[in-house]
């Protein structure tokens, strides 16, 4: 999986949050630090940090929120909720200067089902440094905008989950995931934060329909 050493993904002072800067410095220190190293080696430990995509789907006023099911690869993460689609980067994504963006578009096809092509803005980064997961992951925020048709969930046997009113995403908040909640307190509640302009946008392809799961209540 695709990782970056600590000093270099985190930079000197740490932080824990959401960054809404940083993005193009993390992306650019790919080809230069980053490796592909085996999951069992990094997993616990944080001198590594694995760079994770985590797209947060909008369609209109709603969101898409999914929760992970018994078959997830991660087990600390099963029966929570995200608001994110994204995974780990693989070596089979391609060669470290095109391996993060492939590894979205990879994800985007695995988890979801999108009837029109979607724009996702890359705006930031996001880092849970007390959580056991968290630690060894650090977060590039993408926001993504799709069709009025929205998203559904793809992967059923390992997500279920259905577009939300930003309201109705409150009754799940003590289910979902750091960085979720990270993502629900800045970003979604209320007015929100600006989200200053993007470092990068990339188009998400359409693909060709399929079913919805449902969210479990």
């Amino acid at each position: 999986m695709l990782v970056l050493p600590r000093e270099i993904a985190l930079g000197p002072v740490p932080w824990h949050g959401i960054r809404l800067e940083g993005v193009g410095e993390v992306l650019a220190a790919i080809p230069r630090h980053g490796r592909f190293l085996p999951r069992a080696e990094v997993e616990d430990d944080d001198r590594w940090q694995q760079v994770i995509p985590h797209l947060v789907v909008r369609s209109g006023q709603s969101v898409l929120a999914m929760r992970r099911l018994g078959r997830g690869s991660e087990r600390r993460l099963r029966g929570q909720v995200t608001l994110g689609v994204g995974g780990h980067i693989n070596a089979e994504d391609g060669p470290l200067e095109v391996a993060f963006l492939r590894g979205c578009l990879r994800e985007w096809a695995e988890e979801v089902v999108s009837p029109a092509p979607a724009t996702g803005r890359l705006v930031g980064l996001i880092k849970d440094g007390a959580g056991e997961v968290g630690r060894v992951h650090l977060g590039v925020l993408v926001m993504v905008t799709a069709g009025a048709a929205g998203v559904t969930v793809r992967e059923e046997d390992k997500l279920e989950g259905r577009l939300l009113e930003v309201p109705d995403l409150e009754v799940l908040y003590l289910e979902m995931e750091t960085w979720s909640q990270f993502v629900y307190d800045r970003l979604l509640r209320g007015v929100g934060e600006p989200i200053p302009a993007p470092t990068m946008e990339i188009t998400l392809p359409a693909s060709a329909p399929g079913l919805a799961g449902r969210l479990r209540e």
